[in-house]
């Protein structure tokens, strides 16, 4: 129980403390265009469960992104909170839902997908997922991501890494008038991902990268599985 309050704790930290502009004032078609991808990008966050623990049932991942450069003269931290459940051996259902305030929105986060182990009979370590995010309550835009990934797990002596490669489609429809030729946005993108998980007796720490030629994002995040 106290590591549920634990967990509980951290994530209303972590929803409570974050920045970013998801507004299109004074930006033109392709610079709100921008805006949507990166949000979308960032959304493509997938919680990380090593398919090797078959006994872990539940698990709850908190944590920040961030990217590398300034996007449009600001700094985005924004929050994750995923929550992973394990319904058979090869295969896990995960799931987004959660709020946050900015300075002119109140965004919220909603989508589910699946993660599907395969591998060796005694040594499931390569992972396919899918997942489809939709971000609501912003102004100026809505926002459809959906993310496709593969990823392989390597266990170390003292830490987990997960490597794999994804690809992020999203869809957006502006609302915002000023910007008459952008009604509806779409786009996809390829990465490179690349996870290092340190494991402690009661959770997991890991920090992750999701990386593009032209787009590098970073977060850290805690992991806590409860069954």
């Amino acid at each position: 129980m106290i590591y549920f309050l634990i967990t509980l704790g951290s994530a209303v930290v972590v929803l409570s403390a974050q920045q970013a502009n998801f507004r299109f004032d004074d930006l033109d078609g392709k610079n709100a265009q921008n805006i949507v991808f990166h949000a979308s990008y960032w959304l493509s966050n997938n919680p990380k469960l090593n398919p090797d623990f078959s006994n872990h049932r539940l698990g709850i991942s908190t944590g920040y992104s961030s990217y590398f450069r300034e996007i449009h003269d600001d700094r985005w931290i924004l929050p994750d909170f995923d929550i992973i459940m394990r319904v058979t051996g090869n295969l896990s259902l995960t799931g987004k839902l959660y709020g946050f305030q900015l300075k002119e929105d109140a965004p919220h986060v909603i989508g589910s997908g699946f993660q599907y182990y395969f591998g060796k009979d005694d040594s499931k370590t390569w992972v396919s997922s899918i997942q489809r995010i939709d971000l609501k309550g912003v102004a100026h835009f809505r926002l459809t991501s959906i993310t496709m990934n593969i990823n392989k797990w390597f266990s170390g002596t003292l830490v987990d890494y997960c490597l794999g490669v994804g690809s992020n489609i999203f869809k957006g429809r502006s609302y915002y008038k000023s910007i008459a030729t952008l009604d509806n946005i779409e786009g996809q993108t390829n990465f490179f991902s690349m996870d290092v998980i340190k494991p402690f007796d009661s959770f997991k720490l890991g920090i992750g990268f999701n990386i593009h030629p032209n787009y590098q994002l970073f977060r850290v995040y805690i992991m806590k599985n409860f069954f």
